[in-house]
């Protein structure tokens, strides 16, 4: 089960940066939902992840040592997570924005698009097959 929904969120990755970039490029409602609903499908998959990851339980088990020094285990429990949840919340205000016709969706998008690339994981594998 787990290394499918890591399988799955390594490849709703690819569609939600595609959808981010489209939605940045055009703000508009159409591609404004497939990047806001797609990224909350990753973060679905991603709270999947938490609760069947060992490395994300085994740090939890340890959290304040894992806290103490940059590592995988501390970039997973503490900053990627909090990125995704940042950008989502970012992507459903463009959404809301391109609604409205209003031309702040775009700054809305690109920071949701900047704060993804910046929380995902580039150390590890790409694709996963």
């Amino acid at each position: 089960m787990y290394e499918a929904l890591l399988f799955l969120h390594n490849l709703v990755r690819w569609a939600v940066l595609a959808f981010g970039f489209w939605a940045f490029l055009r703000p508009a409602p159409r591609s404004g939902a497939y990047f806001a609903h797609t990224l909350t499908l990753q973060v679905v998959l991603g709270l999947g992840l938490a609760f069947l990851s060992p490395l994300f339980q085994g740090a939890l088990a340890n959290l304040e040592a894992v806290m103490q020094i940059p590592s995988e285990a501390r970039y997973f429990v503490a900053e990627h997570w909090v990125g995704g949840l940042i950008a989502l919340g970012l992507a459903h205000a463009g959404l809301s924005q391109a609604r409205k016709g209003k031309p702040r969706a775009r700054l809305l998008f690109a920071l949701a698009l900047g704060l993804l690339l910046l929380s995902i994981p580039w150390f590890r594998p790409l694709l996963r097959l």
